[in-house]
């Protein structure tokens, strides 16, 4: 995979700013910084705007802004740079939603390893084979190769609809409500009259991407893509916009609108993102998607997870207690503001923000030394004003300015810090934090802001800093992209390895690094930040071949003996979440085929319910995986489990059949509509599904098999003595109560009642036994010489029948139902021996007598 570098460019402006801003500062560091450093006032930029509709619309239009899209609290405009500080004024704008972040670009085995074949071949129980065939494939990337042979037809006509370069500023070929970029019908591209050319700077992303989930093969025969047969619309991104993730809530707009157009369903891939964000799906631009894939079926986004895993960790969540806890950070030489600073975000939910205090102190390295910090802050002194703190060591030196700007975006919290140039380039400044709640932090230099300490040698010992002990380290954890890949109706998708052998153009063979079907190394782990799981799914990303811009697989065949380049000499060597990505949108392409009103979370429902796993997976779901490996074929009929699975019933009784809650209508293979099956007869049962959009949808064959019962067992009497009759496993009941511990053939009847057994047969199905009804008198019958015991149950004493001829050795022992002993002690010399029982709990027990070689016990109970 190829990336672009991201640097976060932050505010200049800042560094004049007061202790206490004096009025509600609507406008954070991103959005300062760009407006002082823009060169035309005139022209436009695209903001995310808070505040009620209607009002902040209005708004919009009288500084010559316009709208493109609008929920209740939240406006996407695009207004005059010079107008933005107007803007800010009016009071129906609470606050812009703003970032410089720039978006990150995120690849015939694969159609094998994912069981695509299947799909295009029809395999029964599918009607036909399915190929993407009145289906729109959008591709929101770096461009297209519309030469490409893969993206043109027998005729040699474009597959391409429609392609909107948005790199271009406004023209008369601007998509309207956009009002930027250049867009070109499928009848212009085919005049040869379009101008677009892939930045080659970005080696074919978009080319790659689109050859995976829609190319067909008409280049050479080879590598064919997962949907052959769909439309194409293309969003040609320009990575460099300001606030970029208005450009991709555009595209999808765009995309929508324009199959909506066609009469068709359409799924968007969007192999590209930004790492850093709140990461939870309720930033503006993610909520307009969700928006757009809620408003009615037919509607499919997919997007790549991303490929940080192998970064060194940037993220941090942490739990905040009452122990002042801590994480390191560096200095930036190269920030995004020109200067050596210290920058990161903080996301919180508010609710677990509130009661966290927070400040930054800073560490001397050579020696160890914490030299100081600032006072302790609550967000709620923050919130809407950029406030100025300065960090003081103890010896009186200025160490540098902190400034904090903090903003509420729904039940979330943002706060922003800001260092210039501190004291030292080789200290640690500590961000320190105590009280209760929870935060997460995403920092990396990698993108502009401060790297984080995440390797513990680096870390001081507990003998140069008593507290390193509550130090919070930097884990690899939600290191998957921000904004619309955390959404619930969103699918995101891992990357496991393809092939890590392969021939090249020149015939020679090449290996890459990785094991084939394990997760590939970079392949970003979730979950998102409000613990949601992410990943849903992984597919085939390291190493796809797919079609690339006809012009640079020349020159890698020119210059670089075609080392990445199939021996067709049309198709690159691709790789990344970006080219696993376009695996499940290719998918998503053929279940709407079969399913055009799907809703979005159906089709993720079904992909869900449908993963593979097996050892390289392991359980799932899990953080690298979300719920395994893709099945295309499962997928499109979505396959669905019954439950219980293969299932077994006793004879005479049954068994219930349900089916998964994401299916509103059944019908059984006995014919059967009710939700519930009830079966009382063996056999195989299968199931017609339909979801509540009406797609139908398949079960798994559930075995039925009816057990066979023992023999109904009989009881035979003696006195208070109870045998069953032979049989595997026993347990007795008194009053149709199970006797705890009586699970032998016999059992001796202590209380009057009904006594029934149950027998248990070894496949545990089980036969009762009629019940005898059985009473107690108190006294033995004949005590003249035999051993028994009486009253039972029994209060405050147990008398005892000593047998006659008893030795004086003998002895009496109380047990209770463990076997514990409770009492014991010698008989008395007469021929009746009186008990106490005071200090013995209420319950069974077991009374019994030792004389020599002869031992016999009796049960009784102790009442309370």
């Amino acid at each position: 995979m190829n990336k672009i570098s991201t640097a976060l460019l932050l505010p200049l402006m800042l560094l004049c700013s007061s202790a206490v801003a004096q009025r509600q500062e609507k406008m954070d560091f991103h959005l300062r910084h760009f407006l002082a450093s823009a060169q035309d006032v005139t022209e436009l930029v695209d903001v995310f705007i808070h505040g009620e509709r209607e009002a902040v619309s209005a708004a919009v239009k009288r500084v010559g802004g316009s709208v493109k899209m609008a929920l209740p609290a939240l406006v996407s405009a695009r207004v005059p740079i010079g107008k933005v500080g107007v803007l800010s004024e009016d009071p129906s704008v609470h606050h812009f939603e703003f970032s410089m972040d720039k978006g990150e670009l995120m690849n015939d085995s694969m159609r094998v390893k994912n069981r695509v074949d299947l799909v295009h071949q029809g395999l029964a129980p599918l009607a036909q084979g399915y190929d993407g065939t009145g289906v729109v494939v959008g591709i929101i990337d770096s461009g297209l190769d519309m030469t490409h042979p893969d993206f043109r037809d027998a005729n040699d006509q474009s597959r391409v609809y429609r392609y909107w370069d948005q790199v271009p500023s406004a023209n008369a070929q601007s998509p309207a409500p956009y009002g930027y970029g250049t867009e070109w019908t499928q009848e212009q591209i085919n005049a040869g009259q379009s101008t677009i050319v892939e930045p080659p700077g970005l080696y074919g992303h978009g080319t790659s991407v689109a050859g995976i989930a829609a190319g067909n093969g008409l280049a050479n025969g080879r590598h064919k893509g997962v949907a052959p047969e769909a439309d194409i619309i293309v969003v040609g991104t320009n990575f460099g916009l300001a606030n970029w993730r208005s450009s991709v809530a555009d595209g999808v707009q765009y995309i929508i609108e324009q199959a909506e157009a066609m009469g068709k369903p359409a799924v968007i891939n969007a192999s590209l993102g930004s790492y850093f964000g709140s990461h939870d799906g309720k930033d503006a631009a993610a909520l307009f998607i969700e928006e757009l894939l809620n408003e009615q079926g037919g509607r499919v986004m997919v997007s790549a997870a991303g490929n940080n895993n192998s970064q060194t960790a940037y993220h941090v969540q942490n739990q905040v207690d009452l122990d002042t806890s801590f994480t390191y950070f560096t200095i930036n030489a190269n920030s995004g503001f020109g200067f050596p600073a210290v920058f990161f975000e903080l996301w919180a939910d508010a609710a677990d923000f509130g009661e966290v205090q927070f400040a930054m102190g800073y560490d001397q390295r050579s020696p160890w030394r914490f030299r100081g910090n600032t006072p302790f802050r609550t967000v709620d002194q923050i919130i809407g004003q950029t406030v100025e703190d300065t960090l003081w060591s103890y010896s009186g030196n200025n160490l540098g300015v902190v400034q904090y700007y903090a903003e509420q975006r729904g039940d979330q919290i943002l706060l922003q810090l800001l260092m210039q140039d501190p004291d030292s380039t080789g200290h640690f400044f500590r961000f320190m934090t105590t009280g209760s709640g929870k935060y997460d932090i995403w920092s990396t230099a990698l993108y502009g802001t401060s790297n984080m300490i995440s390797d513990p040698l680096a870390l001081p010992t507990v003998v140069q800093v008593p507290e390193i002990g509550n130090y919070v380290l930097p884990d690899r954890n939600k290191h998957m992209v921000d904004s619309w890949a955390c959404l619930s109706n969103v699918i995101t998708v891992a990357n496991y390895c393809n092939e890590v052998a392969y021939m090249d153009y020149a015939g020679n063979p090449q290996t890459v690094p990785g094991t084939e079907l394990d997760i590939a190394p970079n392949s970003s782990a979730g979950p998102t930040r409000d613990e949601r799981l992410k990943p849903d799914i992984a597919a085939t990303g390291d190493i796809t071949f797919a079609a690339g811009p006809l012009e640079a697989i020349q020159a890698i065949i020119d210059l670089q003996n075609g080392w990445k380049i199939d021996p067709g000499g049309m198709h690159v060597r691709a790789g990344g979440t970006s080219m696993a990505s376009p695996v499940v949108a290719g998918t998503v392409a053929l279940y709407l085929q079969r399913c055009p009103t799907a809703t979005a979370m159906e089709v993720l429902e079904a992909i869900k319910a449908n993963g593979r796993s097996d050892a390289f997976t392991g359980t799932v779901p899990n953080n690298r995986w979300g719920m395994g490996k893709l099945d295309a074929y499962n997928t499109v009929l979505n396959k669905a489990a019954l439950f219980p699975g293969d299932a077994a019933f006793c004879e005479g009784a049954s068994v219930d059949l349900t089916f998964p809650e994401r299916f509103s209508e059944v019908a059984w293979s006995t014919g059967s509509s009710d939700p519930t099956l009830v079966m009382s007869t063996p056999g195989d049962v299968s199931a017609i599904l339909f979801t509540p959009s009406g797609c139908m949808a398949y079960s798994d064959t559930v075995t039925i098999t009816e057990l066979p019962v023992p023999p109904t067992p009989t009881i035979e009497v003696d006195l208070s003595s109870l045998v069953s009759s032979e049989g595997p496993a026993y347990q007795w009941y008194l009053d149709g109560d199970p006797l705890e511990g009586e699970v032998g053939q016999g059992v001796e009847a202590l209380l009057s009642g009904a006594y029934s057994v149950e027998v248990i047969g070894e496949n545990g199905c089980s036969a009762f036994s009629e019940a005898v009804d059985i009473i107690i008198l108190g006294i033995p019958g004949d005590r003249s010489s035999t051993f028994a015991i009486w009253p039972s149950p029994a209060q405050d004493e147990l008398r005892v029948q000593i047998p006659s001829g008893t030795s004086s050795a003998a002895q009496l022992s109380i047990l209770s139902s463990d076997g514990k002993l409770v009492l014991s002690e010698r008989p008395s010399t007469g021929s009746i021996t009186t008990l106490s029982l005071s200090g013995i709990a209420p319950g069974t027990y077991t009374l019994r007598f030792t004389s020599g070689d002869d031992r016999m016990t009796k049960r009784f109970v102790k009442l309370p």
